[in-house]
């Protein structure tokens, strides 16, 4: 191996190994800096942020980015995913990891496995992405299952006489987050001088994914503008959610077995082509060298695409 190539192996896998500790780092960071605010909440004392300054970052437009804007309707997926997942960077932070992350990944694919390594690029640059996904969808997640408990606490407090504003204060205080932040931003914007149905509508453009939210926004405005009781409003709403979840969790036994071999069936024929690719590649080599093989290979991923889609809509039941 030449001198050259070895100083580059060396150059990317340092640079690789210096970028992933100070990401794990400034994780840690973060995850400290969340910690010490929630005791903060939970005992009262806030964040440490003046009144002034709270009213600033209440009020301040969470609307899209430059980057957002310039790449159109993708831009602004990416950035309404980014405020579901609660991130604290924009598109163009997201898109410079991948860019960053997917380069790493080519350029050691392209050292070791030339010139196949060179796609590892593209799944390389989508970790990013797929990330901020699962946490956006783990906190829609924890909004869901946290609401139920979230309107029981609120319809206790009405009929304790508190008034709905305390009712969003002491969710705030007493539940954990995610549900907290949320009513507690509810609860700030109001008491600065927000009026409620602009405050929910900046709920619900936080959470656009999470569609208990915007029954339970409806249901306060309607109560709001032609009255009725709220406590039992709060209550049915609450039992309602409950009772999809139990039902949630019947379909989702009941499809196990079938999203099980739909899995299993689909990696079955990725493994079988590694192995022969590991054990005899030049078994497969017609694929890839002749006209007829390449045909195969286009109608075969096609295949394959059509079987994945329809076996993950049979085995999924929309409630």
């Amino acid at each position: 191996m030449p001198r050259y190539f070895l100083v580059v192996i060396l150059a990317v896998v340092f640079t690789a190994v210096l970028a992933t500790g100070q990401g794990l780092y400034w994780a840690w960071v973060a995850k400290k800096e969340r910690e010490n605010e929630e005791l903060l909440r939970r005992l009262g004392s806030g964040s440490g942020m003046s009144d002034e300054e709270k009213e600033i970052a209440l009020f301040r437009d969470l609307g899209s980015d430059a980057v957002a804007g310039s790449l159109g309707d993708f831009g602004e997926r990416l950035h309404q995913t980014l405020r579901m997942a609660d991130a604290n960077y924009g598109v163009s932070a997201l898109i410079t990891r991948m860019l960053v992350l997917g380069g790493i990944a080519m350029a050691l694919g392209g050292i070791v496995f030339w010139p196949f390594g060179l796609i590892l690029g593209v799944p390389a640059a989508y970790v990013p992405l797929a990330f901020v996904q699962y946490q956006a969808n783990t906190r829609m997640t924890a909004l869901v299952e946290q609401l139920p408990d979230s309107l029981e606490l609120m319809a206790r407090a009405l009929s304790a006489g508190l008034g709905l504003s305390d009712a969003f204060r002491l969710v705030a205080e007493e539940m954990p987050m995610p549900i907290a932040a949320e009513f507690g931003r509810v609860q700030e914007e109001v008491r600065f001088g927000r009026d409620y149905r602009d405050a929910f509508e900046k709920l619900l453009d936080r959470n656009p994914g999470v569609f208990d939210l915007r029954i339970f926004v409806s249901s306060v405005m309607l109560q709001r503008d032609t009255g009725g009781n709220l406590i039992e409003i709060l209550e049915s709403i609450a039992e309602t959610i409950r009772s999809r979840f139990l039902f949630d969790a019947k379909v989702n036994a009941m499809t196990a077995e079938a999203k099980f071999s739909a899995l299993i069936l689909g990696a079955l024929p990725l493994g079988v082509v590694m192995i022969l690719l590991f054990q005899n590649a030049d078994y497969l080599e017609p694929l890839a060298t002749t006209t007829i093989g390449n045909a195969i290979i286009i109608t075969c991923i096609m295949l394959y695409l059509i079987g994945m889609v329809l076996m993950r809509d049979l085995s999924n039941v929309d409630v």
